[in-house]
């Protein structure tokens, strides 16, 4: 699990160098440059932003969304309140050593009555997410869960009390007028493909505080005529205030309020197979919730991977503990400005983290400087030749991602890093000098040696024998971080996780050991260690009707409402456990899929300390770029004499070096380890006149060794995962998906933190939420889904896709005809591109001569056409270019002015007929120094007007058509760059960007510009957009999942099927979603009246909580809620 490799060592030694399309390059888009405050950094140690909603919070609190921005604007003020608390709390843990645990009914003294009922659920459910409470030592969490599940037992015994205590306020001092009146403006305010009588009732019901079962008649009466003719409630007024954003967050609550407990509860405990971080976290978050938990673990310890062995023992001879697995916490601090690809910012710390605080371990934050040695000579590898071997690296990168960039990730899905850098390495610097040319370079000081030019550089390059070893050390140091030799390793997705962020903060070592961390986790839990579990039989259903058994290979079983498990990706690879029923065809192939790498240490104890304590770690280069088997022998060497208090070195073995290791006996291990030693060491004498590492010019014998082989542990079968050849980040969701009542958790089933402890322990309580929605009887399927990162590939193959589809609807026969079929592949369709070259339609052989020839014939026609095309733009150029600059400058004079909205007088009559003069210009610009001027000036115009030019009056697709003509040579870049620019400016309306065919081309034509700084700017538009296509796919998946939530009662019926065959009048809600998701007010609606509040200045949501944030601590909230209630009356 030692992601510090890919994390760390590789990635943060080289951080200059990023290989994502989406990472930090891109945070210039917002305004990150205002100070942090401590809202910020308290959300983002949960996840969270600290002005924004999570998918998460969208998903589960639709009727905070649906009141609008004063709701939300309240519920954010709420949570970060809360989780300002909860840092307060663990800050306080750390120097006191007592669990930071905060309870509700603390929370509630320091919150206005009136946010009590949205700080409850708030408070539960950051509990749920492990945004609170979690990490608790001393077992504090495991008690309150024992109070919950004895308050729970207490309220079922007494069941009919309660209902009649809820029947008490009945609804004789209601009178029908009141009850009309309510459940019309609830009407007024639903969904009707989603909202149900019921759903109806139980708002009113809210609203008037009573029980209205005995009025169900007068509500169905009501919903039954609105219905047919919703003009007959027009006389109906709204005297009690609510409005329509009110009526619409009711009903959501109701709608979330009816699937709560609507299955029976099951009695018997949860299962966790497993006792690693993710079986610890999810145990502990089951039973924090009130529900029963066993813990299943075949060792005869806790922690799995996370392993710190103990001294003086066989598997560890050395005087000091030694971390066989784990060892590194991969972030000890928040970053609420690091922007990822998803649509809020920030990034939270590794959850093991805070554990490791309330114990208040020691740490070590290891540092940057890691010196290399060249393994052949011992020398230490000069800056120059360090920076050269990283600008090979860079460049043999670089060119390896384009190459996916160019042929997309399916065409690539089962090539190998390895492949790829290979064949970009012999193309590029060719083959290797010959040792007679190396001999003679290293006696002449290196002085023949040519220095690696730009990458944009066509002559052929050459790397020395000595340049090629340190790029062998840079490979040995990818494998490290994935676990695996390249030549297993996804080209296309090895880092798909880059995307998400990873943990913020310094990374540490836990001095004592990682295992004290998970030693902490197991306390208080029922861990029953030295059972192997064989067989997992699942049974479907509610209730105790459905549920597990788990079998033992001691033959023991035992009986749970739910099973967890948390076994390693290498043991379900290898089938350790059988499932019946048997896992799905889809899990079973991620589990084929994903990889399951190898990572192996060397620990050297000695008499004496031959190094100083300068640095962590240092390389030793000793195998080429080509040599797999050697290159990752002993290639780092880590100093863990700050953590250990004692003379110890660990050295790494990674790649196909490590899999050779599982069988290679220790004696050899230890000679290879010190064979690389003695040699860096003896060239790197101390003396008066250079600096050096190392205090001796003697390495002596080690007094112990101790080396690990995790692919030869049985109940691990290997380190961590990876991304496979054939495999991608999607396989990573699939492992985690629940299949009834068998919910998975483990590093190989979080997407975002992969090969981390954090990441491990994240799943686990994801798998928890899974658990305990079975436990409370929720209606729905427990699955969380991972924030979905759409592509620009997908957006451009969804318009080909979309074009596709309206060609087959114009087209009445059953046949394609040839030109169709050229279409398609012009297009993008699904159905051509999957077509590889040489192989027919069907792929059951070679294409046919004729079909081949004519579609080269067809493809040089159409490139020939194209250059054709572009003489005759480059003529007009010469002869019209300057006079369509000129037009474009008449036209624009001193600018177009700001528009306010407010008046409207005869200067802003003649700006509005200079800007449609503008616009009109626009489609008689044929030279590129005429667009290029006019784009100049679009994008110097007012936002609204820009706007208003790309939105209404074709400026989109104008401005996509003329980046399709521009050229993708150099000549062309700076145009590209300009209309790239103003593209970025423009309104990220999904649809229109799908209609107006821009994620295409800037697939196409950009995204693989050979120029760096136009492909930046690709990536940045790829970024926005997807983005917003994310928020769009979140919003139409919220509403296909608003359906109709499953009841015994008749009049659970969606209030679209009540009006079926009833009524042909349109039915129209008071609210509809803008461009941007948010709600907005038809002029159809219920009117209200003038508000004296409406010309006060308008607030956006972030104001409202940069507001909150600065009032003082304990009526934050309430004053928020105060201040947000303005806003929107201001709005109104």
């Amino acid at each position: 699990m030692a992601s510090a490799a890919k994390k760390y060592a590789f990635r943060r030694r080289f951080e200059k160098h990023n290989y994502s399309l989406i990472g930090a390059e891109l945070s210039d888009e917002d305004d990150d440059d205002g100070p942090v405050t401590e809202s910020m950094t308290a959300a983002a140690e949960a996840g969270l932003d600290a002005a924004a909603l999570s998918h998460m919070e969208e998903r589960d609190f639709k009727h905070v969304v649906k009141g609008g921005p004063a709701k939300i604007a309240e519920y954010l003020g709420v949570r970060n309140h809360i989780l300002i608390r909860w840092k307060q709390a663990l800050d306080v843990s750390s120097d006191d050593g007592d669990d930071a645990y905060m309870s509700f009914d603390e929370l509630a003294k320091s919150l206005p009555e009136s946010q009590t009922e949205l700080a409850r659920e708030t408070h539960a459910w950051l509990v749920k997410h492990g945004g609170i409470n979690y990490g608790c030592p001393g077992g504090k969490d495991l008690r309150a869960g024992d109070e919950v599940k004895t308050a729970r037992a207490a309220a079922a015994a007494n069941v009919g009390s309660d209902a009649e205590k809820k029947k008490a306020p009945g609804s004789a001092d209601v009178s029908d007028d009141d009850i009309i009146e309510r459940t019309v403006v609830f009407l007024r305010g639903a969904d009707m493909n989603s909202t149900t009588e019921r759903q109806i009732r139980a708002a009113v019901e809210a609203d008037l505080g009573c029980d209205l079962s005995d009025r169900k008649l007068v509500i169905r009466s009501v919903v039954t005529k609105f219905l047919s003719d919703p003009e007959s409630y027009a006389h109906v007024k709204n005297t009690s205030g609510t409005d329509a954003s009110d009526a619409a967050s009711a009903l959501a609550k109701a709608a979330s309020d009816a699937a709560k407990g609507a299955k029976p509860r099951p009695t018997k405990p949860v299962i966790v197979v497993g006792a690693g971080p993710a079986g610890l976290a999810a145990a502990r978050a089951v039973r924090a919730d009130g529900h029963d938990v066993i813990v299943l673990e075949a060792r005869d310890r806790v922690g799995g991977r996370v392993f710190t062995c103990a001294p003086n023992t066989k598997e560890n001879p050395l005087s000091v503990p030694i971390d066989f697995g784990a060892s590194i916490v991969t972030g000890t601090a928040a970053d609420p400005r690091r922007r990822t690809a998803r649509p809020w910012l920030g990034v939270r710390a590794d959850p093991s983290f805070a554990t490791a605080r309330q114990l208040r371990l020691e740490t070590h934050a290891l540092r940057d400087d890691l010196p290399l040695f060249d393994g052949k000579t011992g020398e230490k590898v000069s800056g120059d030749a360090d920076a050269r071997a990283e600008k090979a690296r860079d460049v043999l990168m670089d060119h390896a991602r384009l190459r996916v960039d160019r042929e997309g990730a399916e065409a690539l899905a089962d090539v190998s890093l390895e492949e790829v850098i290979a064949a970009e390495l012999l193309e590029r610097y060719g083959e290797a000098k010959k040792d007679a040319e190396e001999e003679n370079a290293e006696n002449t000081e290196n002085s023949t040696e040519k220095p690696i030019e730009d990458a944009d550089d066509e002559r052929k390059e050459t790397l020395s024998f000595s340049d090629r070893r340190l790029l062998g050390w840079h490979w040995a140091n990818l494998e490290y971080g994935c676990s695996a030799p390249l030549s297993k390793i996804s080209m296309a997705h090895w880092n798909q996780d880059e995307a998400y962020g990873g943990f913020g903060g310094k990374h540490v070592m836990l001095k004592g050991g990682y295992g004290g961390v998970t030693d902490a986790l197991s306390n208080g839990l029922d861990v029953k260690t030295n059972v192997v579990v064989t067989e997992i039989r699942r049974v479907d259903g509610d209730g105790d009707d459905g549920g597990v058994t788990i079998v033992t290979k001691s033959g023991d079983t035992f009986e749970g409402s739910a099973c967890v498990v948390t076994l390693p990706l290498g043991c379900l690879k290898h089938g350790d456990v059988v499932f019946d029923p048997p896992l799905s065809e889809s899990k079973t192939s991620a589990i084929s899929k994903l990889g399951f790498g190898r990572l192996n240490k060397i620990a050297l104890e000695f008499s004496t300390k031959f190094w100083d304590d300068s640095v962590d770690y240092f390389g030793c280069a000793a195998g080429e770029s080509g040599e797999s088997e050697t290159r990752g022998r002993a290639f780092m060497f880590w100093n863990l004499a700050p953590v250990t208090g004692k003379p110890v070195l660990a050295a790494l073995v990674a790649g196909e070096a490590a899999e050779i290791a599982e069988t290679e006996p220790d004696a050899s291990l230890r000679d290879a380890a010190m064979a690389a030693l003695r040699v860096v060491v003896a060239k790197n004498a101390p003396s008066d006149s250079d600096e050096t590492l190392f205090t001796s010019a003697v390495v002596p014998d080690p007094i112990a060794v101790a080396c690990t082989r995790w692919g030869g542990d049985v109940y691990a079968r290997g380190s961590y995962s990876y991304v496979a050849v054939g495999a991608s980040g999607d396989d990573y969701d699939e492992l985690g998906r629940p299949e009834g009542r068998v919910l998975f958790a483990g590093e190989h089933t979080c997407r975002e933190h992969p090969d981390t402890v954090g990441g491990a322990m994240l799943s686990g309580w994801r798998a928890a939420r899974h658990a305990t929605h079975i436990m409370r009887g929720d209606a729905g399927e427990p699955f969380d889904e991972v924030f979905a990162l759409p592509t620009l590939d997908d957006l451009a193959n969804e318009e080909g896709d979309d074009e596709s589809e309206e060609d087959d609807d114009a087209n009445d026969s059953d046949g394609t005809s040839e030109s169709d079929e050229d279409d398609d592949v012009k297009k993008g369709g699904k159905k051509k591109k999957k077509r590889r070259r040489g192989k027919s339609e069907d792929g059951d052989g070679p294409e046919d001569d004729d079909a081949a020839r004519e579609r080269a014939r067809k493809r040089l026609e159409q490139e020939a056409a194209e250059r054709l095309e572009q003489i005759k733009r480059d003529q007009k150029e010469a002869t019209e270019g300057k006079e369509e600059v000129k037009k474009v400058l008449r036209v624009v004079g001193d600018g177009f002015g700001v528009v306010t909205g407010s008046t409207h007088n005869s200067s802003t009559a003649e700006l509005d007929v200079k800007f449609d003069t503008f616009t009109a210009l626009a489609s008689s610009l044929e030279t590129a120094s005429g667009r290029r001027a006019f784009i100049d000036a679009a994008d110097a115009l007012p936002a609204a007007r820009r706007d208003s030019w790309a939105s209404e009056r074709g400026g989109l697709q104008v401005l996509v058509q003329w980046m399709e003509q521009i050229s993708v040579k150099e000549s062309g870049a700076a145009l590209a760059a300009r209309a790239i620019s103003l593209l970025l400016k423009l309104p990220a309306d999904v649809r229109a960007l799908r209609a107006s065919g821009a994620a295409r081309v800037m697939q196409q034509r950009f995204a693989t510009h050979p120029k760096p700084d136009v492909r930046l700017l690709a990536r940045k538009c790829a970024h926005k957009w997807t983005r917003d296509a994310a928020r769009e796919k979140a919003r139409a998946r919220d509403a296909a999942a608003n359906a109709s939530v499953p009841s015994a009662e008749g009049d659970d019926e969606t209030l679209a099927r009540m009006k079926k065959n009833k009524s042909d009048a349109p039915f129209e809600n008071d609210f509809s979603l803008d461009e941007d998701g948010r709600k907005r007010q038809r002029r159809d609606a219920v009117s209200t009246e003038p508000n004296e509040k409406a010309v006060a200045k308008k607030q956006t949501v972030d104001e409202m909580i940069a507001a909150a944030n600065g009032l003082a601590e304990g009526v934050s909230a309430a004053s928020a809620a105060r201040a947000a209630a303005a806003a929107e009356a201001a709005l109104a």
